[in-house]
């Protein structure tokens, strides 16, 4: 499974010195709320994908449509757990600790907390400003460093960079845009060359995700 990382930052020499922080960047850090969402996704080498994410509770369950067919993939993430179940297969499959699936032949490098923070424009809670890089904050859990751009007022992300604390790279770079409020709404991912564009149709308050019906069947592959 091809993995969704950045290819970094970028060199910062001779841009012109960035705005310090809006007052009011703190509003920002905070937990996710529950919610669901639509976009409209393009990645690896596919159009106009259909993909509805809910989340809440630590859990995030996610579903990818190829218009018209209808469902290609489901996948669930509860901690650090994730199960994906592919149209017309009676089986589970198991993601690697610490993927979300995010189309057939991609995955993003983060866990379902991470990811409700990303879709939903939300920081840490522990967030702080970074004292050598203006307009930056920067948060840490042990499992990865956060970096994250913020603009306004009003206060919204425009870039997101993860790190993992033994890593000089990030494992994953975000470019937020088209706020509506502080949710973005248009999420570019990159790696290298590749690129992954999510363009947000709906999004709104909903009760946590309950575990599907499918994680009841057999892991494919094993005996019956």
């Amino acid at each position: 499974m091809a993995v969704l990382a950045a290819a970094g930052a970028g060199c910062r020499h001779g841009r012109a010195p960035e705005a310090p922080l809006p007052p009011d960047w703190r509003s920002l850090a905070q937990a996710p709320p529950p919610f669901a969402a639509l976009y409209r996704l393009s990645c690896c080498g596919q159009r106009n994908l259909v993909l509805a994410v809910r989340s809440g509770a630590d859990r995030l369950s996610l579903s990818v449509a190829v218009p018209p067919g209808g469902a290609a993939v489901t996948a669930w993430f509860a901690g650090g757990e994730g199960w994906i179940q592919r149209v017309k297969e009676r089986c589970r499959e198991p993601l690697p600790q610490g993927m979300i699936l995010l189309s057939k032949g991609a995955a993003l490098p983060l866990d379902p907390t991470l990811a409700a923070r990303v879709l939903s424009g939300l920081l840490p809670e522990d967030a702080h400003e970074e004292s050598m890089e203006p307009g930056w904050i920067e948060a840490s859990d042990g499992r990865f460093t956060w970096r994250a751009r913020i603009e306004g007022p009003p206060a919204h992300c425009t870039r997101i960079v993860v790190f993992r604390p033994t890593e000089e790279r990030p494992v994953l770079a975000a470019d937020l845009k088209s706020p509506v409020g502080r949710v973005p709404g248009a999420l570019v991912l990159t790696t290298g060359s590749q690129r992954a564009e999510m363009d947000l149709e709906e999004w709104h308050s909903a009760d946590s995700p309950q575990p599907p019906a499918w994680l009841a069947l057999p892991e494919c592959g094993a005996a019956r």
